[in-house]
C-alpha cells in the first residue's frame, strides 16, 4: 500500500511539473518553423595560404641573411615563397633545420620555390574552418540569436542558420566582416603615386576608408585585434558614435612604451587594410583607446561586436543565402499539430476499442509521454524543427507499440487462468526485457544521429532521444501503476 501511494504521488507530481514547465516557457523554434536567415559560406583558403606565406617569407629572409646565404629577395604569393639567389646557393639545410613545414616545390636557375607540405596545408585548412566556426559563434551570440546552427558542411564550407533574423544584409555584415584591426605607425601621407616611390619591404601603402587619401605605414603592427581585452560603443569628443577598447595587461605595457617613444607621430587605426583614422599621439597611452570615424550608431555596434568576438582567420565568400519567411513556419506548425492530434485521436480510439478500460491507461501514458518530451526540450533549451515534429509523431507510435506488447501479454496470462493482479505483474515482467531492448536500441540510434547529423537530422534526433526516455518512463513505470489503479477501483477491463 505504501508503494502505491508513493507511485500515486510521483505520478501526480510529474504531471503537474510537466504541465507547469510547458506553460511557463515556450520551446525554441527552428529556422524552418520560425523563419530566419540561411547562409552557406566558404573561407578563402588560398588567401589564408598567401597570408601564411607572407608571414613565413619575412622570417625566412631574416634567417637566410643570418646564415649568410647569398639571397637577392624573398617573395610570397599564393603558390608559395620564391627565393631569388645570387648564386646557386644551398638552402636545404636552413629549410630543414628552421622551417620543417616547408619543402622545395620547384628549383630553377637563380631561384627556389618553397611551399607548405601537404599535411601542413590540410592542418591549416582544418584550423581555419574550426576558427571560423568559433568566431562566427561568438559574433552570433553577441547578436542574441537563440539556438543558431553553425556547422561544417563538406570539406571547407560552413552553414549558418539564424532563426528569427530576417535582415539578410545585417547578418552578412556581421558574419562576413573580417575585422582585422591593426594599429600602425604612419610614415607619410599623400597621393598614391608619390608614396609608391618611398615604398620599402618594411612599409606598406594603405587607403583611407573612403579611398580619398593614402597612408604609408610601417608593415609591422604595434597592436592587433588579438591584443584586445574588450570593445564597446562610446562617443568621441564631439558626441559622435565611436568604439572604445581595452588592451590586455601585457599588451598595455608594450603599447605604453611604443606611444611614449613616438609622441608627435600619427598612429593609423587600420581595419581590414583600410585606415579608419590616424590620430596624432599626444601622450603615453596604455590600456585604453578609441576608434573614431564617420560611424553611424549601427556601424559602431557591429564593429564592437566583431572586435569582441575576434577577427576571422581569412576572408569568407558567400556561396548561397536565403531568407525563410515565418509564414512557412506557421503552415508547418499548423499541419504538424493537425497531424499529431489526428494521429492521437485515431490511436486513442483504436486502443479503447481493442483493450477497453486498459486502453485508457495507454492514452494517459501517451499524453504524459508527450508532456515529458516537451518539458525536456524546454529545460534543455532544445530547438523544435519540422523533422522534430515528425520525431514526436513517430514517438507516439513507438509508445503505442510498447503498450500493445504489454497488454497482449497480460491478456495471455489471463487466458492461462491467472488472477488480474498476477496477470498484470507477469505481463510486465515477461515483456520488460523486450521493451527495454527496443528503447535502448532506439536511443542508441537517436544519439548517433544527433552526434553525426546536422541541421534537420539533429532536430529529429533530439525529439527522438527525449521521446524514447519519456516513453520508457511512462509506458513501463506509470502505465503499470495505472493498471493497478484500475484494479483497485474494480474497473479493470481488457
Amino acid at each position: 500500500m505504501k508503494n502505491f501511494y508513493a507511485n500515486l504521488f510521483a505520478f501526480l507530481l510529474l504531471w503537474v511539473a510537466s504541465v507547469g514547465i510547458v506553460f511557463y516557457k515556450p520551446v525554441n523554434l527552428g529556422l524552418d518553423l520560425r523563419g530566419g536567415v540561411s547562409i552557406l559560406l566558404q573561407p578563402d583558403i588560398s588567401y589564408a595560404l598567401e597570408q601564411e606565406y607572407q608571414r613565413l617569407s619575412k622570417d625566412l629572409y631574416d634567417k637566410l641573411r643570418e646564415e649568410r646565404v647569398p639571397v637577392l629577395d624573398v617573395l610570397a604569393s599564393k603558390e608559395g615563397i620564391k627565393v631569388e639567389l645570387l648564386e646557386d646557393a644551398k638552402i636545404e639545410q636552413v629549410i630543414q633545420k628552421h622551417f620543417p613545414r616547408l619543402e622545395i616545390k620547384e628549383r630553377g636557375k637563380g631561384y627556389v620555390l618553397l611551399a607548405l607540405k601537404e599535411q601542413e596545408v590540410s592542418a591549416l585548412r582544418e584550423g581555419i574552418i574550426s576558427q571560423t566556426i568559433e568566431v562566427l559563434r561568438k559574433r552570433i551570440d553577441e547578436l542574441g540569436v537563440v539556438q543558431p546552427v553553425i556547422t561544417k558542411v563538406g570539406q571547407d564550407r560552413v552553414l549558418v542558420e539564424l532563426p528569427g533574423i530576417l535582415d539578410l544584409e545585417r547578418a552578412k555584415s556581421v558574419i562576413g566582416k573580417t575585422a582585422l584591426l591593426e594599429l600602425k605607425l604612419v610614415v607619410d601621407v599623400g597621393s598614391k603615386e608619390d608614396l609608391e616611390k618611398k615604398l620599402t619591404p618594411d612599409l606598406e601603402l594603405l587607403p583611407s576608408r573612403d579611398n580619398t587619401q593614402w597612408f604609408l605605414v610601417e608593415k609591422t603592427a604595434v597592436i592587433t585585434g588579438a591584443d584586445l581585452k574588450t570593445a564597446y560603443t562610446s562617443q568621441d569628443e564631439f558626441g559622435r558614435p565611436a568604439v572604445s577598447f581595452e588592451l590586455t595587461d601585457e599588451t598595455a605595457k608594450k603599447f605604453g612604451e611604443v606611444t611614449e617613444k613616438n609622441i608627435g607621430r600619427a598612429l593609423a587605426i587600420v581595419l581590414d587594410k583600410k585606415v579608419i583614422s590616424a590620430p596624432v599621439i599626444r601622450s603615453r597611452i596604455t590600456n585604453t583607446g578609441q576608434i573614431t570615424g564617420q560611424f553611424t550608431l549601427d556601424d559602431a555596434k557591429e564593429l564592437a561586436i566583431v572586435l569582441r568576438a575576434g577577427a576571422l582567420p581569412t576572408k569568407v565568400d558567400f556561396l548561397q543565402e536565403s531568407v525563410i519567411g515565418p509564414s512557412l513556419g506557421r503552415d508547418a506548425i499548423e499541419q504538424g499539430i493537425k497531424a499529431g492530434v489526428l494521429g492521437f485521436v485515431l490511436l486513442a480510439l483504436l486502443l479503447l476499442f481493442r483493450y477497453k478500460n486498459a486502453g485508457l491507461t495507454a492514452n494517459l501514458s501517451i499524453i504524459l509521454n508527450a508532456l515529458m518530451l516537451w518539458a525536456g526540450m524546454v529545460l534543455l533549451g532544445a530547438t523544435l524543427t519540422l523533422p522534430g515534429i515528425a520525431g514526436i509523431i513517430l514517438n507516439m507510435g513507438i509508445a503505442v507499440d510498447s503498450n500493445v506488447l504489454i497488454f497482449e501479454r497480460v491478456k495471455e496470462e489471463l487466458r492461462l487462468g491467472n488472477s488480474i493482479r498476477k496477470a498484470i505483474e507477469l505481463g510486465y515482467r515477461r515483456t520488460l526485457s523486450a521493451v527495454f531492448d527496443t528503447h535502448i536500441t532506439l536511443l542508441v540510434a537517436a544519439l548517433i544521429l544527433f552526434q553525426f547529423g546536422s541541421g534537420p537530422v539533429k532536430g529529429f534526433a533530439t525529439t527522438l532521444t527525449l521521446g524514447t526516455i519519456a516513453s520508457f518512463l511512462s509506458n513501463v513505470y506509470f502505465a503499470k501503476f495505472l493498471l493497478e489503479l484500475l484494479y483497485k477501483l474494480k474497473a479493470f477491463r481488457i
